[in-house]
């Protein structure tokens, strides 16, 4: 389909702007402010995380489901991302706009993180375990790390935000049915079930665990389910509050099945099912909780726990370090707080320091891409 001549920027009654950023939900704030303190829960020093009482040792014990929770919110916003108004220009235009809105948000950050941990031997006199060139290129999830280890999930969003959009834009993937979107978590299924039935005898549960969930491809679950959700947004977000009510409250049920029942097994065939099942009722709570509002005094706080996730998920590793070679001797809710306040402290400085500058640099190159887009000559035939 032939598209219409772009006016030259000149012509234009308006200056081009940037686009802008879509609004802010309450609701997925919510969803990624617990999800980054459920992380933390179950990274914080571990000398006050065993002195606390068994049932709330428990519920830290279980912290790790925060990173599925991460993936399901990622696949729906980068999903409502492929799906929204194409850029004019084409395949090229499209995939540039999304790998300069997602790499300038993602990798400055990553990168002055990882510099951090390659300067460990000079700064610490404590070497980077399995460091080397791979966690440039996000290949450590394949070769699983041993230090800096949380970086495995960067690597699964990395390579799906190289992949989905040669999909979406390259092979026409805008087009295809939602229910194509969930073939790769179908793939991610069965992979687990062939690593699972090869695993070497003798494995430690740990080991056997983060050998299923850490490649790629046996992990795509709750990034395509978010990008179904996306691609059936118009669908579900009509529904009155009730049914999605019950799809949140059968979402919980479900996560808390899955925990219940594989929770306490997951170097066996609990590790297989358990991925899929949290997608399950992740993608359930996020169906009832996309809407929500929050009253005026709570939305403050919840929005700054939510902005500095990124920061938090990526310096908890030499924070918990710290405190735990210290073994500070103060109550363990005394620990957990400092924990939790100087992850947060230092997450803020970077978000001030680096993030932000990188996002109004992203802004800069997206205005400019406008521009060009709507200076281009138009084509005339015969």
């Amino acid at each position: 389909m032939a598209s219409s001549p772009s006016l030259p920027a000149s012509a234009s009654a308006d200056p081009p702007r940037a686009p802008a950023r879509p609004s802010r939900r309450d609701g997925l704030d919510v969803l990624r402010a617990v999800a980054i303190l459920a992380v933390l829960a179950f990274h914080a020093p571990s000398h006050a995380r065993d002195a606390l009482p068994g049932w709330v040792r428990s519920g830290f014990a279980h912290g790790w489901v925060g990173v599925d929770l991460f993936f399901v919110l990622s696949g729906y916003l980068i999903g409502r991302q492929v799906f929204g108004p194409e850029e004019p220009g084409g395949v090229g235009a499209n995939l540039r706009v999304f790998w300069t809105k997602r790499w300038m948000r993602t990798l400055p950050l990553y990168f002055l993180v990882l510099a951090a941990y390659a300067l460990k031997p000079w700064t610490f006199g404590t070497p980077f375990v399995g460091g080397g060139w791979h966690y440039a290129l996000f290949l450590q999830n394949f070769t699983l790390p041993r230090d800096f280890e949380q970086s495995w999930s960067l690597c699964v969003e990395e390579h799906f935000y190289l992949l989905l959009p040669l999909a979406a834009f390259g092979l026409g993937g805008r087009r295809w049915p939602a229910f194509a979107w969930l073939l790769p978590a179908g793939l991610s299924l069965l992979l687990r079930f062939v690593v699972r039935a090869t695993l070497p005898e003798g494995l430690e549960p740990s080991e056997a665990w983060v050998r299923l969930q850490w490649p790629t491809f046996q992990h795509l679950d709750g990034l395509c389910a978010g990008v179904f959700l996306a691609k059936t947004a118009d669908t579900w977000r009509r529904w009155p509050t009730i049914p999605r009510a019950l799809c949140g409250a059968l979402g919980l049920a479900v996560v808390g099945a899955m925990l219940g029942a594989f929770g306490s097994r997951l170097d066996g065939p609990g590790g297989v099912w358990i991925i899929s099942g949290l997608t399950v009722g992740f993608s359930g709570l996020l169906v009832a909780m996309e809407s929500v509002q929050l009253p005026p005094l709570a939305r403050g706080p919840v929005y700054q726990v939510s902005a500095l996730s990124y920061g938090a998920y990526l310096w908890f590793g030499p924070v918990v370090r710290v405190f735990e070679r210290r073994l500070l001797a103060a109550p363990p809710v005394l620990v957990l707080g400092a924990f939790l306040t100087v992850t947060l402290a230092l997450s803020w400085v970077t978000y001030r320091a680096v993030e932000q500058p990188c996002l109004r640099l992203r802004d800069r190159l997206l205005a400019r891409f406008t521009r060009a887009g709507q200076g281009v000559a138009p084509t005339t035939s015969g």
